[in-house]
């Protein structure tokens, strides 16, 4: 049957709209951070590419990423153990160690290290008070609002807080940036540092087009209920 008078329902209509604007505002935001995390590696990439012998720790800015060699006398009895991941099936957190420049005390991540290793026995501590030489990614601590906050009385650390850190540890003149170390140049000759080179996840573009399928999806719905239906 033809000719019957389409009849726009308001709720459905009113509630597909929204939910259409909502989701295509999700897609958009999720191109823009695409934009964002793409301006990020490409910084990263120009830093792994032109490392740095000789860096003024004093020249970084907060949106710098820089790979550098650093040398430094290893404070490893100052070290925490920050957040929590897992590696290889195995539970663990990111091994902190500061290191006594003479540019200041920077904070190095050295890896992964699995809750089965407690820092007192650590293969490390045998370098404790020595000149080490360590090459790696300078980069400004970030962290979310969902990461838990620290609790330094129990000595429980989930935010490279280098202000915090350095007030519970006793660390004079710290660095403002963290040191994520994927090699040493000399001295240490255990498995540490155990990075990789850092790079952060770029799944924006999917995100992105599963937002707009969705809202692709909420208008063939809403066309098929109430339109196509109408016109049989």
């Amino acid at each position: 049957m033809t000719g019957n008078k389409t009849i726009i329902p308001f709720w459905a209509t009113l509630f597909t709209i929204a939910g259409v604007i909502i989701l295509c505002a999700l897609g958009t935001w999720q191109l823009q951070r695409l934009q964002w995390k793409n301006e990020i590696i490409e910084k990263l990439h120009a830093a792994y590419e032109n490392p740095i012998d000789n860096l003024n720790l004093s020249t970084l800015k907060d949106d710098n990423f820089v790979y550098a060699s650093i040398t430094g006398r290893f404070l490893f009895e100052q070290s925490i153990l920050l957040g929590h991941t897992i590696k290889d099936e195995q539970p663990g957190k990111f091994l902190m160690t500061p290191m006594e420049t003479e540019q200041g005390t920077l904070l190095v991540n050295m890896g992964f290290n699995p809750n089965t290793q407690p820092l007192e026995t650590h293969a490390l501590k045998a370098y404790q008070g020595q000149f080490v030489t360590l090459a790696g990614l300078i980069r400004k601590p970030t962290w979310n609002s969902f990461t838990p906050e620290n609790n330094p009385e129990n000595d429980l650390w989930y935010r490279a807080d280098i202000a915090q850190i350095a007030a519970a540890k006793n660390l004079e003149n710290p660095i403002p940036f963290l040191f994520y170390a994927d090699h040493a140049l000399k001295e240490l000759s255990t498995e540490f540092p155990n990075n990789e080179r850092w790079e952060p996840s770029n799944n924006h573009a999917r995100y992105a087009i599963f937002w707009f399928t969705m809202a692709g999806a909420f208008m063939l719905v809403y066309y098929l209920r109430f339109f196509k239906k109408a016109k049989c």
